[in-house]
């Protein structure tokens, strides 16, 4: 049923179409004309562009685009991969780090850098008690 329903509507426009074309030059006068004449120019430019194009060109250009865009892509989803892996193995380490501190000695402060806690037992041992019979 829907192709008979094509089918009509189909010649139903072929028949309006040719009985414009008959109205039009019996009267010798154009419908839409300024509308008509537009559009010519617009199609008369889209076909002169599409003879004078360099095809291939244009989809070797356009090949190489998408192949780069498609490469700049997988390269930054393996950077973002990369990256969360690193923020994860560097709160793992951390975690690490910080449960070995608790089983240490108490010495090692919890909070602050390694360094620190280094540099304050290297200048305990440093220190040097003057005798009190110099004072």
């Amino acid at each position: 049923m829907s192709y008979l329903i094509a089918i009509l509507i189909s010649l139903f426009l072929l028949t309006g179409f040719l009985c414009l074309v008959w109205y039009e030059k019996k009267k010798e006068r154009r419908f839409f004309f300024r509308t008509r004449q537009v559009l010519d120019q617009t199609i008369g430019r889209a076909v002169y562009i599409a003879r004078h194009i360099d095809w291939a060109g244009f989809f070797a250009h356009v090949f190489k685009l998408s192949i780069e865009r498609i490469a700049h892509d997988a390269v930054h989803s393996v950077l973002v991969f990369v990256r969360t892996l690193e923020r994860t193995l560097t709160r793992a380490i951390k975690n690490l780090r910080e449960r070995v501190a608790r089983r240490t000695s108490g010495e090692v402060p919890a909070e602050g850098s390694q360094l620190v806690a280094t540099i304050v037992k290297f200048r305990k041992k440093r220190e040097v008690k003057i005798p009190e019979e110099t004072k």
